[in-house]
């Protein structure tokens, strides 16, 4: 029986060891955090309203707000890309927005001259795609949609006099009792805790995984991996305080595009590749104040969005983008905040009390993901600043290229027209706006001239390595790249079974 250890019990990790796992491997994940209780993470936001003290904390990872602490940021701008070492990865806390790459996505240089084709096409992923629908549940796609809410449609109507379509978004939501998991209630906590469950994590392929027979060892910190011979031997991890060694006979990074350049670095595995082609995903926020009452903070956070903006001639000249609306008011909107503004205000008792109401009933928040280009100077390094374990933590050369920063302009102009339409006031355009959740590339797919594995994800230089997760993405698109990451997962573990059954 071949045994595989894997790196990382994300959505990437959690689904290959589990369908590993049924065809017959020996499996043993590995992760570098704990097990979550969602009732303890559910109350600690409801005690501190902090997503950064949501979870267990781990000094090794980037936080909202003080993503320099961990990262080692050499400019010249910050990366402020975060995630979670937990049981089921970030997936914790995503939106839950779960969109196809387009077809047009893995052929951007072909069709627009710019970027970088994958060495797959649309056409090779859409089973594995219909497949990851289902196994996350998303509504849209293997149930209903979700339904749009009364803010939607009422930026929907504004959005219509000026040419631009809303349209409900496939999420990773259940919309009706799906697989075990309750329909959403609408918490509008979605980042970072859906209470219930009714959104996906990686954590219910982690208990579906041990089910079949995996071994999972949580809060087990992978330093390096062993080579010998031109192959990976083994890995060394600290696990409860104590060293230990694990051989196996395959080996698979599932970590994020943070974490796996970083080990791979780390273990000396020379690559001129490995680290490079970072990408994050560039947003523009926009916040407002609709003339009547819109009633956010009443269904998901984001349940709508505009993206016939996805793809098109200007990506020749600039990038493409996904705009969502947000039902959950202003950043750092929430009731307490905005009752907290108003006390410093002067405001008291029944004045207090209408103010309150009368403004947060009418904030109306826009955001806008726009795509970046695989650029050789983005990177990872690794710094001589070491983490709690003495580990070098990731130098990050980062910086936005003016292919989305053409495009951030004009979401700026787009969501100005919207608002507007609207009869919207009290507009703002942040004018540093990044999302603190999308990273993607440094362990690129593609030919072995200039990437770090093949169209199957296997390393071009180790045969028994593999690497899921979006570190071996080619390109970025416009959507979320959970469900792609998912897909590509499926794909590669549905690839490796069938070498063992062949």
């Amino acid at each position: 029986m071949p045994k595989v250890a894997i790196v990382g019990s994300g959505v990437a990790g959690s689904l290959i060891a589990w369908k590993l796992a049924v065809a017959g491997f020996q499996v043993l994940l590995l992760e570098a955090g704990p097990a979550v209780s969602r009732g303890r993470a559910a109350s600690n936001f409801s005690e501190f309203e902090d997503p950064a003290r949501t979870y267990p904390s781990t000094p090794d990872q980037p936080r909202w707000g003080d993503e320099h602490v961990f990262y080692d940021q050499q400019g010249p701008e910050n990366f402020a890309a975060v995630y979670e070492k937990l049981v089921g990865g970030t997936t914790w806390h995503w939106l839950g927005t779960s969109l196809r790459f387009l077809a047009n996505d893995f052929q951007l240089r072909s069709h627009y001259g710019v970027g970088r084709d994958w060495p797959i096409t649309l056409s090779q992923l859409d089973p594995f795609y219909a497949e990851a629908e289902r196994e996350l549940g998303v509504a849209g796609a293997a149930m209903p949609a979700l339904q749009a809410t009364y803010l939607d449609q009422q930026i929907g109507a504004a959005a219509a006099t000026v040419g631009y379509r809303v349209e409900v978004l496939n999420a990773a939501r259940n919309s009706v009792p799906y697989a075990g998991r309750p329909a959403c209630r609408g918490s509008a906590t979605c980042l970072p805790i859906c209470p219930i469950g009714a959104k996906y994590d990686a954590s219910v392929h982690v208990s579906k995984a041990v089910a079949a027979g995996v071994e999972l060892w949580s809060s087990t910190q992978v330093q390096r991996l062993l080579i010998k011979e031109g192959r990976v031997v083994g890995l060394e991890a600290i696990r409860e305080g104590v060293s230990q060694t694990v051989d196996a006979d395959l080996f698979i990074v599932a970590a994020n595009a943070i974490e796996t350049p970083r080990l791979l670095l780390y273990s000396g595995l020379p690559n001129p590749h490995t680290g490079r082609f970072l990408m994050g995903m560039a947003g523009q926020v926009s916040q407002a104040l609709a003339p009547k009452p819109v009633w956010p903070f009443r269904s998901p956070q984001v349940v709508s969005g505009i993206t016939q903006f996805r793809d098109g001639a200007f990506r020749r000249r600039r990038a493409a983008f996904t705009i969502s609306i947000g039902n959950d008011g202003w950043p750092s909107g929430a009731p307490p905040r905005v009752a907290a503004d108003l006390i410093d205000q002067g405001l008291r008792g029944k004045a207090l009390s209408q103010a309150l109401r009368d403004h947060v009933s009418r904030q109306v928040l826009l955001v806008s993901n726009c795509e970046e280009l695989p650029r050789p100077e983005n990177r990872i390094c690794l710094s001589n600043k070491l983490d709690s374990h003495g580990i070098p933590r990731p130098r990050v050369h980062y910086k936005v290229g003016q292919y989305t920063k053409d495009s951030i302009d004009e979401c700026v102009l787009i969501h100005a027209r919207i608002f507007q339409a609207l009869g919207a006031n009290h507009i703002h355009h942040f004018e540093e706006s990044a999302d603190p959740a999308h990273l993607a590339g440094t362990c690129r797919m593609g030919p072995a001239a200039d990437s770090v594995v093949d169209s199957d994800l296997r390393s071009h230089d180790w045969p028994n390595l593999y690497v899921v997760g979006s570190s071996v993405f080619a390109g970025v698109g416009s959507a979320p790249p959970t469900l792609t990451i998912a897909a590509l997962a499926l794909r590669c573990a549905y690839n490796l079974a069938k070498t063992r059954s062949s």
